[in-house]
């Protein structure tokens, strides 16, 4: 391996970065889904604390419409938008105190539907429990970003609800439908192994204008093909197996009904991820 060597003032040798790619990873092998926090991916509206200049959260750089990592800080424009990688679903129905009364968090994360069978349509077009909480119907899409070259950036989640749960269910019946030929025939592969582009288009009703999803399915990826491909569905698998293992909502950052944090363009590498027995390596 090539050796960049810098000199202290005393004359020795000191490590450089190009010096670590040997030890890449060392430290964090045992970091899973159930040690991290799991930032969610927001859609920035005219209201968006990161978009008013009087707000400590402000960020210029931030525009309606863009997709932001509250977490990490990373932007994606929503017209040009990202590549995601959609590693796992889960229908849940989350229970909020109003703004005011609430931790910041859902209250409870039901994912039994008959609690709303136990609500009633609030004033304000809400679900509302006989404790005066609301419930909202929400689809959760756990992913792994990846850049325009393939290479993955950030895992994330997706929440959708309200307008935007009619995307949530069109998403999955796309992912549900692909087929690709097998052995045996044609078979539906697994999610953490297709890409979808994702971008922000305008929606509105009487009530006003917001940002909402647009999702196409940009291509399979191909382990047997492309050695990227291959090392990308192994770390989309381990996030797919590690959240689904744990608690994971334990571990997302939920943020009450606005975007929050200052935003700036990720530029870091992906997160390390544990190395996988030869049982679990991916082979299409």
């Amino acid at each position: 391996m090539a050796k960049a060597i810098s000199k202290t003032k005393q004359g020795g040798e000191v490590m450089v970065a190009s010096d670590f790619e040997q030890y890449a990873g060392q430290g964090t092998e045992n970091i899973t889904a159930r040690d991290m926090k799991l930032p969610i991916l927001k859609l920035l509206s005219s209201n968006s604390p990161v978009l008013n200049p009087q707000d400590a959260k402000y960020n210029e750089d931030a525009k309606v419409g863009d997709i932001y990592n509250e977490v990490t800080g990373s932007i994606y424009r929503g017209k040009e938008g990202m590549l995601a990688v959609p590693c796992l679903y889960v229908n849940t129905f989350n229970e909020w105190a109003d703004r005011g009364d609430s931790p910041g968090r859902p209250i409870n994360i039901h994912t039994d539907s008959d609690i709303l069978n136990k609500t009633h349509r609030g004033d304000d077009g809400r679900d509302r429990l006989p404790n005066g909480n609301y419930v909202e119907d929400t689809g959760n899409h756990f992913v792994y970003i990846l850049n325009e070259e393939y290479v993955p950036i950030e895992s994330a989640l997706i929440t959708m609800k309200s307008t935007q749960k009619k995307k949530s269910k069109l998403w999955n019946a796309q992912m549900a439908s692909k087929r690709v030929q097998g052995t045996k025939g044609f078979f539906n592969p697994p999610s953490w192994a297709t890409v979808y582009r994702l971008t922000t288009v305008q929606e509105s009703n009487n009530k006003g204008n917001w940002p909402g999803w647009a999702i196409e399915f940009d291509r399979f990826l191909e382990p047997t093909k492309s050695a990227v491909d291959a090392e990308v569905c192994q770390i989309t698998k381990d996030f797919y197996l590690s959240a689904r293992e744990f608690d994971i909502f334990n571990k997302v950052d939920f943020v009450e009904a606005e975007e929050a944090g200052s935003a700036k363009k990720n530029t870091q590498s992906p997160p390390p991820q544990p190395e996988a027995k030869e049982e679990d390596k991916v082979v299409f």
